[in-house]
Parts: structure tokens; sequence; C-alpha cells
């Protein structure tokens, strides 16, 4: 991407947080002007962020829904968000096929990313027909995934895509978050797990 487009791009997803963000006050300021009680804090407001901002800004954040330029769907997990995104890439024939391409061919230091079928994930999500992708992975290792490793490759233009998400702390999100910290845990120490059940398991034969 030259200059003069992502210099578009940037003032393209800054219009369209703006817009967003200014709707979801103005419905606010409205239901308060009409004596409505609004629970919780503006500050918890949903912002808009595009999806190829720094994955790193969705860490500690819930999706609520993601946005394909005009056409917005309701989500409420990130892997909701990562299915829903790559289905809508294969729904294109030629994307599809370049997806297709990629099986196998797409993979992190202990296991395949896209693959024509789901045994050796963790955690497979169904694409299409004979395609699946590795959903184990943190927010902000999802989303890297997902836009560096598959949809370029795709030769996808996820630019007119934007991922609506709140801060607002809640025991679910809690829960979310420790999970995905030990995903993540597990993910960076497999080797040492692995090698400790092995070890585990010899002494209990031995017995």
């Amino acid at each position: 991407m030259d200059k003069a487009t992502a210099l578009a791009e940037l003032e393209k997803a800054r219009n369209n947080m703006l817009l967003y963000i200014n709707t979801k006050f103005d419905a606010l300021v409205a239901r308060v002007e009409g004596g409505e009680a609004v629970e919780g804090n503006p500050s918890d407001i949903d912002m808009l962020y595009p999806l190829c901002i720094n994955p790193a800004t969705f860490k500690g954040t819930k999706p609520t829904a993601v946005y394909f330029g005009g056409e917005m769907i309701g989500v409420k997990t990130w892997r909701a968000v990562y299915t829903l995104i790559l289905q809508r890439c294969a729904t294109i024939p030629e994307k599809h096929n370049r997806l297709m391409s990629l099986r196998n061919r797409i993979s992190g230091r202990n296991r395949t990313f896209l693959s024509d079928k789901p045994i050796g994930m963790n955690a497979p999500v169904k694409i299409a027909e004979e395609l699946f992708a590795e959903a184990y992975l943190d927010t902000e290792w999802l989303i890297k995934v997902l836009t560096t490793e598959i949809l370029y490759h795709a030769h996808y233009d996820y630019s007119h895509i934007s991922i609506s998400v709140t801060t607002a702390k809640t025991k679910s999100n809690v829960k979310e978050r420790r999970a995905e910290y030990s995903r993540a845990y597990r993910e960076a120490n497999r080797e040492k797990i692995n090698a400790y059940q092995r070890e585990w398991h010899a002494k209990r034969r031995k017995k």
C-alpha cells in the first residue's frame, strides 16, 4: 500500500469512527432528553476501529459488531469475528480458490492456521467445505493471524471492515481474558508441558 492510499484509508477510517461515535452519543442524548434513565458509564460506549489497525488495540475488549462497509452484523466473541470475516472472504470465488491453495501452507511454530481438515487443530472453525482455520489464539494473535497471515496472502482487501468493541468491565470479560491468557501460556509453553506430561505418564507406568 503506497503512502497516498494509506493516508486515504486512514482518513476514511477516521470519518467512519467519528460518524459512529456521534450517532451513539446523539442516541444517548435523545434518551436522556426523553426522560429515560441511562445506566452505566458513558465512557463505556462502544468504539469502532478499522480491522487494519494495530491488533494490540483490541486486547482487553469485547466485540459487539462487525461492519462490512455499511452492513452491520452483531457478534459476541472474537472467534465469531474471525470466523465471520473468513467466511465472507471465502464467498468470493477468486478468494475461495486462493484460500484453498493456502491450506497447510500457513502455520505457526507448532500448528497449522489453515487446513483442509480439523485434525491437529486445537479449536478449528469451519470456513467452507474442506477449509478450516485455527482459532485457538488470544485476541491480539487472532487478529494478527487473520489479517497478516491469511487475508493478506489471500489478496483480500479488508480496508472496508471495521469492528465495534466495548471495554466495559464485566464478569464475562474477566473470565474470557483469563481464558485467553491461559491459552496463550499453554501455547508458549507447549513443549515444556508436553515433556512434563510424558515424564508423568512414564513414572505412572513404572509404578
